[in-house]
Protein backbone atom coordinates (compact mmCIF):
# COMPACT_ATOMS: atom_id res chain seq x y z
CA UNK A 1 0.00 0.00 0.00
CA UNK A 2 1.19 3.95 -0.52
CA UNK A 3 -0.69 7.01 0.58
CA UNK A 4 -1.98 9.02 -1.87
CA UNK A 5 -4.27 11.95 -2.34
CA UNK A 6 -8.25 11.17 -3.34
CA UNK A 7 -9.51 13.18 -5.66
CA UNK A 8 -13.40 13.66 -6.28
CA UNK A 9 -14.72 16.26 -8.93
CA UNK A 10 -18.43 16.70 -9.57
CA UNK A 11 -18.84 18.87 -12.64
CA UNK A 12 -21.71 19.18 -14.48
CA UNK A 13 -21.37 16.84 -17.70
CA UNK A 14 -21.18 19.65 -20.40
CA UNK A 15 -17.75 20.30 -18.88
CA UNK A 16 -16.71 16.68 -17.98
CA UNK A 17 -14.91 16.82 -20.77
CA UNK A 18 -12.64 19.95 -19.78
CA UNK A 19 -12.15 17.86 -16.68
CA UNK A 20 -10.98 14.64 -18.01
CA UNK A 21 -8.31 16.60 -20.46
CA UNK A 22 -7.03 18.31 -17.74
CA UNK A 23 -6.20 15.76 -15.75
CA UNK A 24 -5.00 14.08 -18.72
CA UNK A 25 -2.49 17.28 -19.39
CA UNK A 26 -1.10 16.66 -15.55
CA UNK A 27 -0.34 13.34 -15.93
CA UNK A 28 -2.90 11.63 -14.00
CA UNK A 29 -2.57 8.03 -14.40
CA UNK A 30 -6.68 7.26 -14.90
CA UNK A 31 -10.23 8.10 -13.20
CA UNK A 32 -13.13 6.83 -12.38
CA UNK A 33 -16.49 8.78 -14.11
CA UNK A 34 -19.92 8.21 -12.27
CA UNK A 35 -22.91 9.18 -14.33
CA UNK A 36 -25.54 10.96 -13.29
CA UNK A 37 -25.39 12.06 -10.30
CA UNK A 38 -27.75 13.68 -7.55
CA UNK A 39 -27.23 16.38 -5.37
CA UNK A 40 -28.41 19.90 -3.54
CA UNK A 41 -26.15 23.32 -4.17
CA UNK A 42 -25.29 26.93 -4.73
CA UNK A 43 -26.71 25.75 -8.38
CA UNK A 44 -29.80 24.34 -6.69
CA UNK A 45 -31.21 20.50 -6.84
CA UNK A 46 -30.13 17.90 -8.83
CA UNK A 47 -31.29 14.36 -9.05
CA UNK A 48 -29.71 12.69 -11.74
CA UNK A 49 -32.58 12.30 -14.36
CA UNK A 50 -33.17 15.98 -15.98
CA UNK A 51 -34.46 16.12 -19.28
CA UNK A 52 -31.36 17.72 -20.63
CA UNK A 53 -27.49 16.64 -20.25
CA UNK A 54 -26.72 20.28 -19.57
CA UNK A 55 -28.09 19.65 -15.91
CA UNK A 56 -26.69 16.53 -15.05
CA UNK A 57 -23.78 15.95 -12.86
CA UNK A 58 -20.48 13.62 -13.35
CA UNK A 59 -18.51 12.52 -10.16
CA UNK A 60 -14.76 12.00 -11.84
CA UNK A 61 -12.89 9.58 -8.87
CA UNK A 62 -8.80 9.80 -9.02
CA UNK A 63 -5.89 9.64 -7.19
CA UNK A 64 -2.56 11.45 -7.09
CA UNK A 65 0.53 12.12 -5.19
CA UNK A 66 1.03 14.55 -2.86
CA UNK A 67 3.64 16.66 -4.28
CA UNK A 68 1.66 16.50 -7.59
CA UNK A 69 -1.62 18.05 -5.79
CA UNK A 70 -0.57 21.63 -5.54
CA UNK A 71 0.09 21.61 -9.72
CA UNK A 72 -3.24 19.71 -9.91
CA UNK A 73 -5.83 22.17 -7.88
CA UNK A 74 -4.15 25.06 -9.10
CA UNK A 75 -5.27 24.14 -13.15
CA UNK A 76 -8.55 23.02 -11.50
CA UNK A 77 -9.78 25.97 -9.50
CA UNK A 78 -10.08 28.02 -12.52
CA UNK A 79 -12.24 25.28 -14.14
CA UNK A 80 -14.52 24.90 -11.38
CA UNK A 81 -15.00 28.75 -10.66
CA UNK A 82 -15.73 29.07 -14.43
CA UNK A 83 -18.36 26.04 -14.57
CA UNK A 84 -19.04 25.55 -11.22
CA UNK A 85 -18.70 21.83 -9.45
CA UNK A 86 -16.37 20.96 -6.35
CA UNK A 87 -13.82 18.98 -5.58
CA UNK A 88 -12.96 17.14 -2.51
CA UNK A 89 -9.83 15.96 -1.66
CA UNK A 90 -8.70 13.58 1.21
CA UNK A 91 -6.06 11.17 2.42
CA UNK A 92 -6.12 6.93 1.38
CA UNK A 93 -4.11 4.32 0.56
CA UNK A 94 -3.95 2.78 -2.30
CA UNK A 95 -3.33 -1.47 -2.46
CA UNK A 96 -2.27 -1.34 -5.89
CA UNK A 97 1.34 -0.62 -6.53
CA UNK A 98 1.90 0.77 -10.09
Amino acid sequence: MRNVKRIEIVIGKPHEHVVLDLLRNQGVPGFTVFEAVAGFGDRGARDGGELSDALVNRCILTTCEADRLPDLTAALEPVLLRFGGLCLISDAQLIRNE
